[in-house]
């Protein structure tokens, strides 16, 4: 009896023992985990943020040169008018050359403006009754000299008289970037194909097809972010700053649609652009507005 009762109290102690040292195994093994974890994160924070650094040198290296170069070429042709002079079919010509490089360089513009409404959350839609076939032939029009050059064949399908309820503004910028897109990576005499209906519920379905090269699954994952070229270096066949597409999904969000991209069975890629009928008191508001009708000044103004 005088000896059962201190190796009682031992084995209690040990066992104690064994039950401390088990936990703070156990809290040491959670902190570890947690350590790799928190480091794990933190490393792939890091990648990221030296990729958007990366992607956002480039953005302005490219969106200089975006600039710059149809400035140069305005303000050359600008000068030879001046100086020079010329038998009315060449200045007619010259005239023209400018219009078209200042229009490119206005598109370029109003991507940068709505980009910057976009981050600072001030892009709103201002709905009215759009005349769709309007904003349509405006935007045909806006690279009908860039399509020439390329000598594509452009086919437009679309309903006559279709008006929609949508921010005018939004729309034309959507379909532009949507267009400049086709021309840009389209194959030389390609093909581009505009299909503009209704669905079922009143949606409004735009799909702009093409037949350049396509776009390979994993790239599709990220052609809307931002800054993001497939083709980049100071070799890229292709001009752009990697807006267009970003500004696309965006403005497609902020007008509660849908954007997607697939390749077609001819070849090419085909973008399908989704927007839902507005709620009524938007249709309200929209009716008691004029119908917009695209004008070619409109499209010399800020988003």
């Amino acid at each position: 009896m005088t000896y059962s009762e201190p190796m009682s109290t031992t084995k209690d102690q040990v066992n104690d023992k064994k039950d401390e040292i088990n936990q703070r195994q156990d809290i040491n093994y959670s902190v570890r985990n947690e350590l790799h974890t928190m480091t794990r994160k933190l490393e792939e924070m890091s990648h990221k943020l030296q990729a958007s650094e990366q992607l956002k040198s480039q953005f302005l290296s490219n969106i200089r040169n975006e600039i710059s170069n149809p400035m140069a070429a305005v303000m050359g042709l600008a000068e030879t008018m001046r100086v020079c002079q010329q038998d009315p079919e060449q200045t007619a010509r010259t005239a023209a050359m400018i219009y078209n490089e200042t229009v490119l360089l206005d598109f370029q513009l109003q991507n940068i403006y709505v980009a910057a409404d976009l981050e600072a959350g001030e892009a709103q839609p201002n709905y009215s009754l759009v005349d769709v076939p309007s904003v349509i032939t405006g935007c045909l029009d806006r690279f009908s000299a860039r399509t020439t050059k390329k000598q594509l064949k452009i086919k437009a399908e679309l309903e006559t008289n279709l008006t929609f309820t949508t921010d005018a503004k939004m729309l034309e910028l959507l379909v532009s970037n949507l267009l400049s897109n086709a021309i840009k990576f389209n194959r030389e005499k390609g093909d581009i194909t505009l299909f503009i209906s209704t669905g079922k519920a009143g949606e409004l379905i735009i799909k702009v097809a093409d037949t350049g090269p396509g776009i390979d699954a994993a790239s599709r994952e990220v052609i809307f972010d931002r800054f993001h070229q497939l083709d980049t270096g100071t070799t890229k066949n292709h001009h752009g700053h990697g807006l267009g597409l970003s500004i696309c999904a965006a403005l497609a969000e902020l007008l509660n649609g849908t954007l997607h991209v697939k390749n077609s069975a001819e070849g090419g890629c085909c973008f399908v652009l989704r927007l839902p009928y507005p709620d009524i008191n938007v249709q309200e508001q929209a009716h008691d507005a004029n119908v917009f009708l695209f004008d070619q000044d409109d499209a010399l103004e800020k988003f």
